[in-house]
């Protein structure tokens, strides 16, 4: 079991197929995925589940969601990124985050988000 897939149990969660299905789906990837991109890649369970799932996974922790054009996208937790997406054709990509935000004389659990808009490679070709 992976740490991610610990954090669930412990956190008093069981570890359904549904769940594991997407959550395997979400660390294939490279960039955020939508959930409808999610249902459409594992297909064995409903909708319903897979929003369960990401609810589930948002609330413990394990992936954080943006609304990018309208359409939430999660990905997992793992490093600190941002996204960068393709103006023209959408295109999605993950951008380091080398931000530090330790600690603010007037705040603590402190988040950011930035999300970076361009031209991708294929788009200028």
């Amino acid at each position: 079991m992976d740490n991610s897939m610990k954090k669930l149990v412990d956190s008093g969660y069981k570890m359904t197929k549904p769940r594991l299905a997407v959550w395997k789906c979400i660390g294939k990837g490279k960039r955020p995925l939508s959930a409808r991109k999610i249902h459409e890649k594992i297909g064995t369970f409903d909708q319903a589940s897979v929003y369960r799932a990401l609810n589930l996974f948002e609330s413990v922790g394990l992936v954080k969601s943006e609304t990018i054009r309208k359409e939430k996208f999660y990905c997992a937790q793992d490093k600190p990124h941002h996204h960068i997406i393709c103006r023209l054709c959408g295109h999605i990509e993950n951008f380091p985050c080398t931000h530090k935000f330790n600690k603010h004389k007037n705040f603590t659990d402190i988040e950011h988000r930035l999300t970076l808009y361009g031209v991708c490679v294929k788009c200028t070709q």
